[in-house]
């Protein structure tokens, strides 16, 4: 697929949502800024003929809906579909293009597992932590692969913990940082369970069923403070 300068500036009242994030969109070049910048959660199924209705109805971008029509339909490379749209929006250089084509490249490379975990880390990233969930959980259900070490099964199920965390599921993430534990014994993951049984017992402290005699309110909020602003591994 060629690069072309389309649409330049043209924004539209009518946005696209990129389900994934619930991103809204709403010219060509803010597509090609959410591709470049989000490019591990972009897959074939990104380029559909909802993108391409949008870009011709929308943006008067004809000629970039046919092509990717016609690379999805042939089968396209993943890696031109994307060029050819973030090409297109002049936001980027060659050097630029090349270097996202590279890296690609990279992720197309790695195992099926790891990419699916950087699809996972950036829904976390993004603030999207139920689809995070299904990522991470769709890894440990698959066999587990031996190249890849029990280091990277500790990091997913200590950021599923996160997940569960940042939702206040508790119980279910001192359970995730356990199995973590297991894989990685590391005292930053071992701080994160006992903090995770500490919030489990929440209303139970605030009702003065368990003594504290720190005040309790503050100290609950305090931990789940710490726990909303916890960075993934």
């Amino acid at each position: 697929m060629g690069q072309a300068v389309i649409c330049q500036n043209r924004r539209t009242k009518t946005a696209y949502m990129v389900e994934q994030t619930g991103v809204n969109l709403y010219s060509l070049e803010e597509l090609a800024f959410f591709l470049y910048h989000n490019i591990c959660l972009v897959d074939q199924g990104f380029f559909d003929e909802r993108l391409c209705r949008w870009l011709e109805q929308e943006l008067g971008c004809g000629d970039l809906a046919k092509r990717i029509r016609k690379g999805t339909a042939s089968g396209g490379n993943l890696t031109n579909l994307v060029i050819s749209v973030v090409g297109a929006s002049d936001l980027y250089d060659s050097r630029e293009l090349t270097e996202l084509g590279e890296q690609m490249k990279a992720i197309g490379s790695m195992q099926e597992q790891e990419r699916l975990k950087l699809r996972a880390d950036e829904l976390l990233d993004n603030g999207n932590d139920w689809a995070a969930m299904e990522e991470y959980r769709h890894i440990l259900r698959m066999h587990q692969n031996l190249k890849l070490g029990v280091s990277f099964y500790g990091a997913v199920w200590n950021n599923l913990g996160v997940c569960f965390a940042r939702q206040f599921l508790f119980e279910r993430a001192k359970d995730c940082f356990e199995h973590a534990l297991e894989y990685t014994p590391d005292e930053e993951i071992r701080k994160q369970a006992e903090l995770a049984e500490k919030l489990m017992y929440g209303p139970a402290l605030l009702s003065g069923t368990i003594k504290n005699e720190d005040q309790p309110q503050r100290q609950l909020l305090s931990w789940e403070q710490e726990y909303r602003t916890r960075r993934r591994q």
